[in-house]
């Protein structure tokens, strides 16, 4: 028996749909269940007899398409007997306002993470709130038939009226008269923001309470419904509040991977070692650090020596390592206090074993030199990241050894691979895997911070002496190298290559201004809030550029603290992106006040978005080039349009970690951020994996950072949202064309637990061609659009992005 009531939450594919939730069970004290609006349920009413309320969420749509909003439809036409409290949020706003005679039509200006006050009748759902400071998130509004010119004190407007005579009015939006931008004097006075229905416990709020942006009274409101619905529900339902969990009626679409929301068996969703000593010879730094108490192996086995002139470029060259398969993730360049603080260099050789994985592939291949196995993924609930944990799962280690990499699997996921977790088809495409991992067992880490390089072999088998002669052999190398005062490399003058170049192919402004109308287009209609539309520019060089070289210059040009040097299989990526995508940290101990009994072991998941670009060096009329300072780049970033793009995205990230997390937190929200050729706005978004510190032994099957690296993509900063709806748009926009590993993420999962992966952005990329056709080199750039986009300013924002990285060929 469940001690809490039961609402169900129908959700209509959106991308804050878990915020929502979360909001429920902190305002309401309820259990939550999830739904999707297509769900199959013969028996609606025994299934209903399970819950006390149900909420209608938000989407992407329009009320009167079925499609849009599938079951809402079956909520409002339920009989008497049958009817529960419902609250409609956004599109479950007005789905209940079309039912009961209102139009929905599309505002001449549409409101995507636009923060208004909202002025309320102070009755209802609204008591003692006379008004709300919240977040919106709306192409259309509903209209009640009431003239929205009229003056805010008209009594008139509190009142239903007679087109529909159910529907009491709640709350207003009347910014649209003053103090807002210019543009959205466009729309009406007055925008209907809450209704009631006149006689059923129906309620629904245009604005969204759960925002990070929207103020505690706003979010107060969730708690006000369910106070409402507990004084219904008392006098007409009084069984309904503690009930049974619900039978099993409900078929899912396939292909939707939430993996927190556990079917439970009921058939719908319910959240339900020492330090190593630092450098004296090679044979006394020595040091291992076995893995767990039950086996022997593998073992980390390592040396440290300082520093000193030592770079990553210098490093490489000593070694030889570009001319093979190598994955360098580089932060030299480019660090800052809370990231770029290590640089790992993972060396593939014949012989390192290789995941890969294509979208559409029943089966998974592990590659080790020339033996190939087949995965069924079957096996994996069909799914190539549950397999990934438990390959990760075998490997794991317990150490003590504080280090950013003890090694473990450094690779790549497409943009494609992730729009397949979402549920999106993928057409056929020629390139490589959509996903590709080498696991690690040699590398090397440069600790920026304590001036350190970790040269490490994570020992697999008993041959201890293989391990210890390559270590030393290479520590070696390495010190001799110092001596000789390596960083001249850091010295020279950023090398160009205005020669190479031998055939171009870049997005003319006409076709790209017309996607950006064609976005619009879609945000007007109420299909999205948001668009990250991208472009792509081909280069052909001539054949005697080295890929290393090439890259030795981009990281000068262009300083990144996620900059990559990635040879794996047919991939060739030269990267140097500014954002993570997220990392997570080992499960650690936390006491957090509690007693020995009640200790947990939490990991924590952090995302840092970027959205909002400012470029320095700025041409005036007169041709001339001003440099924008950071005081200058602040007050740009401030503006609606730039602060709308990047509080979309939090809010996206948000829902996407409480698919996995029930702890979630903003650490920064829109943060000015410096880099080599532009300012950025930056937030962090954080949410907590916790387990009991009575469960000890690890299993399989136990959540991770895996698990919210799977909820999460593609990364919402390259699609919009809501997410799904948004890249099926962008699919048609692009013209189908595969953004490729460009807007995929990349990085590692390291054996001891943590993991860490950037965006793949301000990168060049190609796959290798067979036979002696050379491919070309692959730019993407682009931007998010929304209703304050304008045409040009997109356009420059655009080449912007794609100038980081395509005046290595010294072109504008």
């Amino acid at each position: 028996m469940s001690l809490k009531p039961r609402v169900l939450f129908l959700d209509a594919y959106d991308s804050f749909s878990n915020n929502i939730i979360a909001l429920l069970e902190a305002q309401c004290n309820v259990h939550v269940t999830k739904v999707y609006i297509d769900a199959v349920i013969p028996d609606l009413h025994g299934f209903l007899t399970s819950f006390a309320a149900i909420v209608c969420g938000p989407g992407p749509g329009h009320p009167s398409c079925p499609k849009d909003v599938g079951l809402f439809k079956d909520v409002w036409a339920l009989p008497d007997d049958d009817i529960i409290p419902v609250l409609g949020i956004c599109l479950g706003f007005q789905s209940l306002a079309h039912e009961l005679g209102a139009s929905v039509v599309c505002l001449p200006q549409p409101r995507h993470g636009i923060r208004t006050c909202v002025t309320t009748s102070s009755t209802s759902i609204f008591e003692d709130l006379p008004e709300v400071h919240t977040v919106q998130y709306h192409s259309l509004h509903a209209v009640l038939g009431k003239d929205t010119s009229t003056d805010l004190m008209d009594t008139r407007l509190w009142k239903p009226s007679v087109l529909c005579p159910d529907l009491q009015p709640l709350a207003w939006d009347f910014s649209g008269q003053a103090g807002m931008d210019s543009k959205f004097q466009k729309n009406p006075h007055s925008i209907l923001m809450a209704i009631k229905h006149k006689d059923k416990p129906f309620y629904g709020v245009q604005f969204h309470p759960e925002s990070i942006c929207s103020n505690p009274p706003a979010q107060l409101v969730v708690a006000n419904w369910w106070r409402s619905a507990l004084e219904w529900l008392s006098c007409n339902r009084p069984t309904r509040l503690i009930q049974e969990d619900p039978v099993n009626l409900v078929r899912f679409r396939p292909l939707v991977h939430e993996p927190n929301l556990d079917s439970g068996g009921n058939g719908q969703m319910t959240r339900s070692g020492s330090p190593v000593s630092t450098w004296s010879s090679a044979s006394s730094a020595m040091t291992s650090d076995s893995i767990r108490e039950t086996q022997d192996y593998p073992k980390l086995v390592s040396a440290t020596l300082p520093i000193g002139a030592l770079t990553i470029p210098s490093i490489c060259n000593a070694l030889d390592l570009s001319k093979d398969e190598s994955i360098i993730l580089d932060s030299e360049m480019r660090q800052l206090p809370e990231l770029g603080v290590s640089s790992i260099i993972g060396i593939v050789l014949p012989c390192t074993k290789k995941i890969t994985y294509s979208v559409g592939a029943k089966q998974a291949k592990i590659q080790q030199g020339s033996k190939e196995e087949l995965v069924d993924l079957d096996d994996y609930e069909g799914n190539i990241f549950s397999f990934i944990k438990a390959f990760m799962f075998k490997y794991k280690i317990d150490t003590s050894v504080e280090r950013a990499f003890c090694g473990g699997l450094m690779g790549y996921i497409t943009y494609e691979a992730g729009l397949e977790t979402i549920g999106v088809p993928v057409p056929a495409r020629s390139g490589g895997p959509d996903i590709c991992f080498a696991f690690i067992e040699h590398s090397i880490i440069i600790d920026h911070k304590q001036h350190t390089v970790h040269i490490q072999i994570l020992q697999m088998d008993k041959h201890e002496y293989e391990a210890e002669s390559w270590v030393t052999k290479t520590a070696s190398i390495l010190e001799d190298l110092s001596k000789q005062n390596a960083k001249i490399t850091l010295d020279i003058q950023p090398q160009t290559f205005p020669q190479a170049m031998r055939r171009r192919t870049l997005p003319t402004e006409s076709e790209y201004k017309a996607k950006i109308a064609h976005c619009q287009q879609e945000i007007g209609a109420g299909n999205s809030y948001e668009l990250c539309l991208t472009g792509q520019t081909t280069i052909s060089l001539g054949d005697d550029i080295s890929s290393w070289d090439m890259f030795v210059g981009l990281r000068q040009l262009n300083p990144a603290p996620f900059a990559a040097y990635v040879r794996l299989g047919p991939l060739t990526l030269l990267s140097t992106s500014p954002e993570r995508f997220m990392n997570w940290s080992r499960f650690q101990m936390s006491s957090n006040g509690l007693d020995s009994s009640e200790r947990q072991l939490f990991s924590t998941c952090q995302f840092r978005p970027i959205k909002g670009t400012v470029k320095k060096d700025q041409v005036k009329p007169d041709g001339t080039v001003h440099r924008v300072n950071r005081l200058e780049a602040t007050e740009i970033l401030k503006t609606q349009k730039e602060q709308a793009e990047n509080l979309m995205i939090v809010d996206l990230i948000r829902h996407d970690l409480y698919g996995v997390c029930r702890d979630v937190c903003v650490e920064s929200l829109m943060v000015v951020e410096e880099y080599e050729s532009v300012f950025q706005l930056v937030s962090v978004i954080e949410g907590r994996l916790c387990k009991s510190m009575h469960f000890t032994q690890s299993t399989p099957d136990e959540t991770s950072g895996i698990d919210c690296l799977a909820a999460s993509l593609p990364p919402g900063s390259m699609t919009g949202a809501p997410k799904r709806r948004s890249c099926q748009l962008l699919q048609e926009i692009e013209n189908g064309k595969p953004r490729s590993v460009y807007s995929g993420v990349l990085g590692y999962m390291c054996v001891s637990g943590k993991g860490d992966f950037s965006v793949v952005i301000r990168s060049l990329y190609k796959w290798d061609a067979p036979g002696p056709d050379h491919s070309p080199w692959k730019i993407g750039a682009g931007g998010a659009i929304t209703t304050l986009s304008t045409e040009e300013d997109e356009w420059e924002e655009m080449l912007t992005k794609l100038q980081s990285t395509y005046r290595l060929f010294g072109s504008n």
